[in-house]
């Protein structure tokens, strides 16, 4: 974390070292003080002195804890063990800007909870009333949501005059640990995105806007369930912004780098752009330069957002314009809400891996042949009659007249695989990949592009097509070409069904368009994720 205001001009700094770290006063507050010299914490006034500090000791700042950013010289002893009305504090498994986080037992109820109290208020001074006051405001903003994408406040209360709360303890890790191994599979970077705007709409609709959404800010609760959870940055109607704004400067949107600016769901948005970014490519949009603080905060100022150069093939293109609407410079050309945000995001959400097995696919298409068959034969049992005459001849000759003046409903047999062609472009799904709930799908589990619906469709409807302008040719009187038609269902057809034998089971219009054909798991994944 860092705060936007340096320390005191009036106490200026006595050292010839003229690098600057962050040391984080009791308060909480980051104050920027050079290496032994001194300053005073614009928050609470107490004065802060380097003069014997290590030079050693010095880590490059980040702008980010979990990535050794700034320096913490004292985290407070542990307090395992001890009790804090009926918590029992197990261990410490964690420290933030401001607090501790332990693992306790709830001996009430008999389950272990999370314990988050004042870092300060660890046995080292007493605690103010703006450190209560920090972190009852926490815990009321996290409390007010009732989501299953945010961690849950279990109790807020004081043991003597110190505040702490507990909350629903998580397995995790963070999504900042599993970064660590690289970037995620695009599926799970969807999955994962679609329960974070889940979460941060329902916050919004409340007049909560979290202020610091980062990787390390979001846990996982198993099942690929994440939580949001850190809302120590969160604003409501009733926050007091006259101390200066906080942040990740890493994740932090542009308009919030100038004193004075007010959080919006436009920054969430940008910070939840650049968290997405990091999901989806292992890496920052851009890259912080500088030896101190206010040299990266100057970086961050002209960093620009810097796509990968080789796109990755597991990513769809237009994820592109999502992140880039996300991480708009001014907040007016960000999603207007998280409504449209959640659509954009809805647009990339996989349909499943699952391939089809050859016996749902066939029996699906022979239910969609049959029915288009079916439709076809008022337009092709006179072209029939016609072709064959000695047939007709044994008609009576009313009958006989009839045939011949319907003959030229042929002409409009065409109009069936035309109207299946129509209905694919659309993006409808036949009856056979209702029933047995199949999917067209592009390589990333996405829906196919209109045109390349249309070009399968076409390609999969050959033999309707070749039969009805054979019927329209016998209509017609042009036999020999409907001759010449009548083997050319038969070829495509087995053309067609060959490439399903060799790896990959695909038919050879599947090949061409680049398209699978998947199990509907959609409503599945749907189900286990919180409606937005």
């Amino acid at each position: 974390m860092v705060s936007h205001s340096p320390f005191s001009s009036a106490d200026p700094p006595v050292t010839d070292d003229h690098r600057l770290v962050a040391y984080r006063c009791a308060c909480g507050t980051d104050v920027l003080v050079h290496i032994g010299g001194r300053g005073i914490c614009h928050h609470c006034g107490q004065p802060i002195y380097l003069a014997g500090f290590d030079k050693a000791q010095t880590v490059s700042f980040g702008a980010d804890p979990h990535s050794g950013s700034g320096i913490q010289l004292a985290d407070g002893p542990d307090r395992s063990g001890e009790r804090l009305g009926h918590f029992r504090l197990m261990s410490r498994i964690g420290s933030g800007g401001m607090g501790a986080v332990y693992r306790a037992l709830d001996e009430s109820l008999q389950r272990f909870v999370a314990v988050k109290l004042i870092r300060s208020a660890e046995r080292q001074e007493g605690v103010t009333a703006k450190e209560i006051g920090r972190l009852l405001h926490e815990a009321i903003a996290q409390a007010r949501l009732n989501h299953p994408n945010v961690v849950t406040i279990y109790y807020v209360g004081r043991q003597e005059e110190e505040p702490f709360f507990a909350m629903e303890l998580l397995p995790g890790p963070t999504l900042h640990d599993v970064l660590r191994e690289g970037a995620l599979p695009f599926a799970e970077v969807i999955h994962y995105a679609r329960q974070i705007t889940s979460a941060l709409s329902h916050a919004a609709r409340l007049g909560l806007i979290h202020g610091d959404i980062k990787p390390s800010n979001l846990i996982l609760a198993g099942g690929n369930q994440v939580k949001l959870s850190d809302f120590g940055l969160a604003t409501t109607e009733t926050t007091d912004l006259t101390g200066g704004l906080s942040g990740t400067i890493t994740h932090m949107a542009p308009e919030l780098l100038t004193r004075g600016a007010t959080p919006t769901i436009f920054s969430d948005m940008y910070s939840l752009g650049v968290t997405l970014f990091e999901l989806t490519f292992g890496t920052r949009p851009y890259q912080l330069t500088g030896g101190n603080l206010m040299e990266q905060l100057a970086s961050r100022r002209t960093a620009t957002v810097s796509f990968p150069t080789r796109w990755p093939d597991s990513v769809p293109r237009g994820w592109r314009d999502v992140l880039s609407t996300l991480m708009a410079p001014q907040p007016t050309d960000r999603f207007p809400n998280y409504e449209e945000l959640s659509r954009a995001i809805e647009q990339y959400a996989p349909v499943g891996a699952t391939p089809a097995s050859l016996f749902s696919r066939g029996f699906a298409l022979a239910i969609d042949y049959s029915i288009l068959f079916a439709c076809l034969l008022p337009f092709l049992i006179p072209a029939a009659l016609v072709s064959e005459p000695r047939i007709a001849a044994e008609l009576p000759s009313n009958a006989q007249a009839i045939v011949e003046r319907f003959r030229f409903l042929a002409l409009l047999g065409p109009l069936v695989p035309l109207a299946a062609t129509w209905a694919e472009w659309h993006g409808w799904r036949t009856v056979g990949r209702y029933l047995f709930q199949l999917r067209v799908v592009d390589p990333h589990g996405l829906k196919l592009s209109r045109g390349r619906r249309t070009l399968r469709a076409l390609f999969r409807y050959i033999p309707l097509w070749v039969v009805s302008f054979s019927a329209v040719a016998y209509a017609s009187g042009f036999d020999l070409i409907a001759l010449m038609l009548a083997p050319v269902d038969e070829i495509v057809l087995m053309l067609d069904t060959i490439p399903v034998l060799f790896p990959g089971r695909r038919a050879l219009h599947d090949r061409l368009v680049g398209s699978r054909v998947v199990l509907d798991t959609r409503h599945e994944r749907l189900s286990n994720t919180a409606p937005p």
